[in-house]
């Protein structure tokens, strides 16, 4: 898979990979025809999110079916303009403003796809004539540790070891075979590995959790938002607000970018018809589950270089409703969990 943000210099390097191997677009994919090769570029749209395709596909075993055979994704390349990322990380405009997004209501900002791109790939492209410097470097060191790193400084000649290194033809020497068929590689943000296993953050660990049982005065959220803590790079999480207590929030940062957004609603606020049936997902939510407030809470996960924990945790904290300071938002659902026989595991205190 390739995948990078339309600059000019990124348009010229994924021009180069048709010299290396058959590429596709993936809207095209779905009917071109093969043949006999074994190396098949699809190149991703901007709004795709990569990871998020390879799990659609892994779902139905979309590549048996559509080759009648073995096929693997075997790396994400994702190719970086160095001269422009900084600006990028810093852009909140919109995608469809630039005619980049999935419809005209893509909200999405440039930042939080160049991020998105950056945390899915095995392989970093970056291109481009600035150097790569420490500032960045240690940017792509927070959001993606353990990608491959190509430096092409002149896209228009790519050497044939970078554009091995650059395509992920490294990865093709695994061995696919009938009887043991290689597997499509698993891309994983560290944060939302976090949020999927509910664990906390060990000491020294450079990925942190915040969660508390409490709801944020929407006020002193919004002035944490407009001024958060230099050094985050990276956040995901859910969030509760205070005068809110159907609709959760969801909270993103992507480089300088913050963003909240209404993200549906709470289980707490479902009548228990509407509750999930799905084992695993229940066990995980009453796992959690607060004999008062339900699955309501603050539950986020931050990256960042040289993130002072406790200065960050504390500036949270100072945005915290008291429970003796509201009212109504704390609902108290323990009587129907118990009367649909879910018994909680722990509560979130």
């Amino acid at each position: 898979m390739l995948v990078g943000l339309p600059t000019e210099t990124v348009q010229r390097a994924l021009e180069r990979a048709h010299d290396a191997m058959p590429v596709v677009p993936l809207g095209e994919f779905g009917n071109v025809i093969v043949g006999d090769a074994n190396r098949l570029g699809v190149l991703l749209p901007p709004f795709v999110e990569p990871s998020m395709l390879l799990d659609s596909w892994a779902d139905c075993d979309f590549l048996y079916s559509r080759f009648d055979r073995p096929a693997y994704v075997a790396g994400i390349s994702t190719f970086v303009d160095v001269d422009r990322l900084v600006e990028q990380l810093a852009s909140t405009t919109p995608l469809s403003q630039l005619g980049w997004g999935k419809s005209e209501f893509d909200r999405r900002t440039v930042a939080d796809i160049v991020v998105g791109q950056i945390e899915s790939a095995t392989h970093l492209v970056l291109m481009g004539a600035s150097n790569v410097t420490d500032f960045v470097s240690c940017r792509l060191d927070v959001l993606n540790p353990p990608a491959s790193r190509v430096r092409v400084r002149d896209e228009s000649r790519l050497a044939e070891t970078e554009v091995s290194k650059a395509f992920g033809f490294d990865l093709l020497d695994r061995g696919l075979t009938d009887a043991n068929p290689a597997r499509s590689i698993e891309i994983i943000p560290p944060w939302l590995e976090v949020l999927n296993s509910g664990c906390d953050s060990t000491p020294g660990s450079d990925v942190l959790v915040y969660r508390r049982a409490l709801p944020f005065d929407p006020i002193r959220f919004r002035d944490w938002v407009a001024s958060p803590p230099e050094e985050l790079v990276r956040g995901k999480g859910h969030v509760w607000l205070a005068g809110e207590p159907d609709t959760g929030f969801g909270y993103s940062c992507a480089g300088f970018v913050h963003r909240v957004f209404a993200a549906g609603r709470w289980w707490a606020s479902h009548s228990g018809g509407e509750w999930p049936t799905c084992t695993t997902q229940r066990r995980r939510l009453l796992e959690r589950w607060h004999p008062r407030f339900g699955d309501r809470r603050q539950e986020l996960v931050f990256l960042g270089v040289d993130v002072d924990r406790d200065r960050l945790f504390a500036g949270l904290d100072q945005c915290l409703v008291e429970e003796h300071e509201f009212d109504g938002d704390g609902v108290d659902v323990a009587a129907e969990v118990s009367q649909m026989g879910w018994t909680p595991e722990r509560g979130l205190h």
